[in-house]
């Protein structure tokens, strides 16, 4: 094959990308060059080693026409894939991956925002692993430069998540135009190797023009077969090393009749350039054969025979000839009714040796015939963009179906371009002009956004006035700042009637108030006025989330709060409308941390029950991960030390691979605050100090986030363990201090708590009277709050710095348990007993000290607290007792996700079902399962259940 001259190398890299991921170990590999340097030859010979190799094979071509077609590229990989199969075998194939690729890219409503996308995106992905778990997979995907912007971030997100997958992903592209795109984040990214094919040398150009004649033949013994030095010279200068655009010199010259073994010819050669050897190819076509190429050129890559007949506006009896014609002319390729330019080159010399006029006239013949035969509504407005208005009676409606599609696949540019096109000929529209203003919002467009809102909203008779003026004020906030965008909302709102419009209005205002610290009590004040809501809308929901935020920030009491975030949940309809919106779970988030720090730990494990398996059926990584993080403050609040464990664990496994942006980073946070608790609970200091440290590392130079700030504490809780009381104290103030900063102080972040802590280790007079003071702060904090987990701890705390008092020590502590009992802080209840132990065996009360080390320590040893646990037995020993000796199992030996994954397992779920579970590869999974044979030393899953027991 004459075009993968001079490239074993490029060829060797390929092969050992292909033998790695046979082996399990993902590669992604970008073939990157200039049009005509072989990048296609490459992905050729990549997919004909796969076929050596026994790969499933999926391929797909970028097309400059189709790259305004939302999932084009994935399409076409899916449906090549189906095509060539009938029957019961099509079917077959159509109940499984394949099948279900499309039902994924089907089914995405068009409102739903950034999580539809994700969840989009992660469906896919789960087609890939499947379609792997035979056999290994090869995907390649030929000009990716022309690929559609969905796809393009598919293969993105593919290519970080590949590594432990028998898959090899090759993408052959142009260097990318845009340095910021998903095709340039494919090009640069650490996972990915690139191979840049370099143009053929003279001794190339020699072989490859003397392959040329060899190929083609010669007759009358004019053409030769052994170049003239000369014209190698000539078509090496003419060419520039091009593979292509040396075989088109070449076929020039033998349609011309010009020997390569006589020198004069490199004079010929060196007037003939690209494009003069593109003209003079088309040039020869007959009249028929130019308006079906100039037919084919503004189809596509790829177009039916009959579909470009009709465009081209020709007989059915002279249409074989034409398409013969170009085949002969070697500018088209034919097979399967469909008919391809040889090489994008050619296409791109159609194209523009058309002029304006008949190009628009070409897309409009084409956007006729299609709507005629019932096409997609994106293949039609692709052509209607470029063809004169008036052109379809209904292209309106027309423009605003394939917006929709482009917007419901995460394309908010190419749907703000086909309602641009719209609103050109409706300008009096006020329908379209809505719709085009929400769309140019979501692509960050919010001048634009806000000028056509605000005009749809002036409109008469127009629907959801409230909701367009809600939008722009959202623009205002990205333009102005959001204190002119709640002064916008405030004047609108003024003299508003009352009804759902209004909420909506009022809903708007409430969530861009709560960004403010210096709006928190106007925004608090204005909440109260919605108490009384019962929450039987999502704008009523919205508002009582918000409330219960403020409610819980501001130290309401926490019976009210409770209250509010179950009005505000509503039984899961909260979690049903904030599901899959552009600020995915916010409201859900809201009411659900209020409530569990309200104490409502019921309701909130039915709530996140019914998120949980939603999620499993529906969400993307991003959406498990909110749900986990809910769930670890839970088992936080509730002291289950191996749920926090297994969650965090969960949420960095499951945005391991996912861009770090201030969601993520945010998830993050929070998922290593509580797996550090948990660390320290279990006295592996060593964990904690690693999970900061990581996160440090992976966040350096990224956006800080608000939540970043609660890491303040669990610092401060590590250097207690370090012994280092001074930086203790330095990041328990600097916490108070963020949190003054944002006027917020809730009882569930107790900063003062390790800050007395550390105080009574630097163990000066005025240290202890410091702490004394911080304790007693919290207390009152915590009797204003009023729920009995805060409450408690806030009782520990003041006997805690109580240092000499030990009969009040033994009041204090007695009314802590007293407290503690009646809530879900079991942990804290623990140690509650175990520091009342101690207290009682200081004071010589040794019988009702031996009761509470007893039972303080078996609680924490079910908690999973090895330190408290320690904590009691040592205080049993000191009273002359041998603490009973709780039975170890099998599972002491497993971390808390090989735990979490042997329970799933035997419960009978097979590896994809674990992995679909947990958002994580089967490799994950089969590496966990593997780790736990060996610390059980068990062989496989028939002993897993009795190794547990």
């Amino acid at each position: 094959m004459s075009s993968t001259l001079e490239r074993p190398g490029e060829l060797g890299r390929i092969a050992a990308a292909l033998d790695a991921a046979k082996e399990g170990e993902g590669k992604v590999v970008v073939i990157e060059g200039e049009a005509g340097i072989g990048k296609t030859r490459l992905v050729d010979e990549a997919r004909a080693l796969a076929k050596e190799r026994g790969f499933v094979r999926m391929q797909a071509t970028g097309d400059e026409l189709e790259s305004a077609m939302a999932w084009s590229v994935v399409r076409q990989m899916v449906e090549r894939s189906i095509s060539r199969y009938s029957g019961a075998i099509r079917e077959a194939i159509l109940a499984g991956p394949s099948g279900r690729a499309l039902e994924a890219l089907d089914k995405a409503t068009p409102d739903a925002g950034d999580a539809e996308v994700a969840r989009t995106m992660h469906a896919l992905w789960w087609v890939a692993v499947d379609l792997a778990s035979p056999r290994p997979l090869l995907i390649t995907v030929d000009d990716a430069q022309w690929s559609d912007l969905p796809s393009l971030r598919f293969l993105s997100y593919l290519s970080k998540r590949v590594g432990d997958l028998p898959i090899a992903l090759i993408v052959a592209t142009r260097p990318p135009t845009d340095r910021h795109g998903p095709l340039a984040e494919l090009s640069v990214s650490r996972q990915v190797e690139r191979l840049l094919p370099r143009p053929l040398s003279r001794e190339g150009i020699a072989h490859l023009t003397s392959d040329r004649a060899a190929a083609v033949g010669d007759p009358n013994g004019t053409w030769g077969t052994v170049p003239a030095e000369p014209v190698v010279d000539a078509v090496l200068a003419a060419s520039g090393g091009n593979p292509f655009l040396a075989e088109s010199l070449l076929d020039e010259l033998r349609a011309q009749d010009r020997s390569v073994a006589d020198p004069a010819t490199a004079e010929a050669v060196a007037g003939l350039g690209s494009s003069t050897v593109s003209r003079t190819m088309l040039g020869r076509l007959d009249p028929d054969a130019l308006q079906l190429a100039g037919a084919l050129a503004i189809l596509g890559a790829r177009a039916d025979v009959w579909l470009a007949g009709s465009v081209a506006q020709l007989p059915e009896e002279t249409l074989p000839k034409a398409v013969q014609a170009l085949v002969s002319a070697n500018i088209v390729a034919s097979g399967a009714d469909q008919l391809s330019f040889i090489h994008p080159v050619i296409r791109e010399s159609m194209r523009s040796a058309l002029g304006p006029f008949e190009k628009a006239a070409l897309h409009a013949r084409a956007a006729e015939v299609l709507a005629a035969e019932h096409a997609s509504a994106d293949r039609i407005a692709a052509h209607l963009v470029n063809a004169p208005t008036g052109t379809l009676p209904n292209a309106t409606e027309i423009l605003r179906r394939a917006a929709t599609a482009s917007l419901a696949a995460g394309d908010p540019g190419t749907a703000a371009g086909y309602l641009h096109r719209a609103f050109e000929g409706n300008p009096t529209d006020a329908g379209v002009q809505a719709q085009l203003g929400h769309t140019l919002l979501r692509s960050g467009d919010a001048a634009a956004a806000r000028e056509h809102l605000r005009a749809a909203a002036r409109a008469t008779g127009v629907q959801g006035r409230a909701a367009l003026l809600g939008a722009a004020a959202t623009a205002t906030a990205t333009l102005d700042g959001p204190l002119a965008a709640v002064a916008e909302l405030t004047e609108t709102l003024d003299g508003w009637p009352n009804g759902p419009e209004r909420l909506t209005l009022e809903a708007r205002l409430g969530i861009i108030r709560s960004y403010l610290p210096s709006e928190r009590k106007k925004a608090s004040e204005h909440l109260r006025g919605f108490a009384e809501l019962p929450g039987d809308t999502p704008d009523e929901r919205a508002l009582l989330a918000l409330l219960a935020q403020c409610g819980r920030y501001e130290v309401s009491p926490s019976a009210d709060v409770r209250r509010t975030a179950e009005r505000a949940l509503r039984n899961g309809a909260l979690f049903t409308d904030t599901a899959g919106q552009s600020d995915t779970l916010v409201g859900w988030l809201l009411a659900m941390m209020s409530l569990i720090a309200a104490d409502g730990v019921g309701p909130a494990r039915e709530e996140i029950a019914r998120a949980q398996e939603w999620v499993r059926r529906n969400g993307s990584p991003l959406e498990f991960c909110m749900v986990s993080n809910v769930e670890d403050f839970l088992a936080w609040r509730c002291g289950d030390i191996a749920a926090m464990e297994a969650d965090a664990d969960a949420v960095l496994a499951a945005v391991a691979s996912e861009e770090l942006s201030p969601q993520v980073i945010a998830l993050r946070v929070t998922a290593v605050n509580f797996g550090a608790y948990a660390a320290l609970d279990r006295g592996d200091l060593a964990t904690a100090v690693a999970l900061l440290a990581d996160f440090d590392e992976q966040t350096a130079g990224t956006p800080r986030v608000i939540p970043a700030m609660w890491l303040h504490e669990v610092r401060a809780r590590i250097a207690l363990e370090q012994d280092d009381p001074v930086a203790a104290l330095e990041h328990a103030y600097r916490l108070r201090d963020e949190m003054a900063a944002a006027q917020v102080d809730p009882p569930a972040v107790p900063w003062r708590t390790p800050a007395a802590w550390a105080l009574l280790r630097l163990g000066s007079e005025e240290s202890v009277a410091e702490a004394r003071e911080l304790a007693s702060d919290q207390l009152d904090l915590a009797r204003r709050w009023g729920a009995a987990s805060d409450l408690g701890a806030a009782l520990r705390l003041t006997a805690k710095v109580d240092v000499g008092q030990g009969a009040r020590r033994v009041t204090t502590l007695e009314e802590a348990v007293v407290v503690l009992e009646g809530s879900p802080a079991r942990l804290e209840l623990a140690k509650a007993l175990v520091d009342l132990g101690e207290a009682y065996r200081v004071l010589g009360r040794r019988t009702d000290a031996r009761e509470a080390l007893a039972r303080g320590g078996e609680l924490a040893a079910s908690c999973g607290s090895t330190v408290v646990r320690q904590r009691a037995a040592e205080a049993l020993q000191a009273l002359g007792d041998r603490p009973r000796t709780l039975t170890s199992s099998g599972q002491d030996s497993l971390t808390a996700s090989e735990r979490r994954v042997a329970g799933l397992a035997v419960s009978g779920r097979t590896n994809r079902d674990i992995a679909h579970e947990l958002f994580v590869s089967p490799k994950t999974v089969e590496n966990h399962l593997g780790r736990i044979y060996v610390k059980l030393g068990i062989t496989g899953r028939r002993e897993l259940a009795r190794a547990l027991t």
